[in-house]
């Protein structure tokens, strides 16, 4: 199982007809936990990979996770983000991380961009915020 940091910008990206903000995204994982994300290039995700969305304004924090559902698979009509998969967001790890999110500061990443791989570092500090 691989760790993701994915990045949300609430000025630029919606998710299900909302705002990509914390709150939107806790609501989305009780009533709508299942979502497409997009991706500017592949990756090597599989399924059972997590992914920590790291919100990049206006506070930046990890306030939510999910789990990969299926690899990346390339799509025609988005030249932007030519590239979608499936991932389910864990409630529970959700709520736990918007309760108590992880600020850029206590992370090693100091500088995250796009979607990248969790620093081994920061991982540990994650999974205590999720309940995990």
């Amino acid at each position: 199982m691989r760790n993701w940091l994915y990045i949300l910008d609430p000025k630029k990206n919606q998710m299900d007809g909302g705002p990509s903000t914390p709150r939107h995204v806790l609501a989305l994982a009780q009533t709508s936990p299942r979502q497409d994300w997009w991706l500017s290039v592949p990756r090597h995700m599989q399924r059972g990979d997590r992914i920590w969305i790291y919100f990049a304004t206006p506070e930046k924090k990890v306030a939510a996770m999910g789990y990969v559902e299926d690899e990346p698979y390339g799509v025609t009509w988005d030249a932007k983000y030519p590239w979608r998969f499936s991932a389910t967001l864990h409630e529970q790890a959700t709520r736990a991380l918007h309760n108590s999110p992880v600020k850029l500061a206590e992370m090693t990443n100091q500088h995250p961009q796009g979607v990248t791989l969790v620093k081994s570092q920061d991982l540990p500090l994650l999974l205590k915020r999720a309940g995990l």
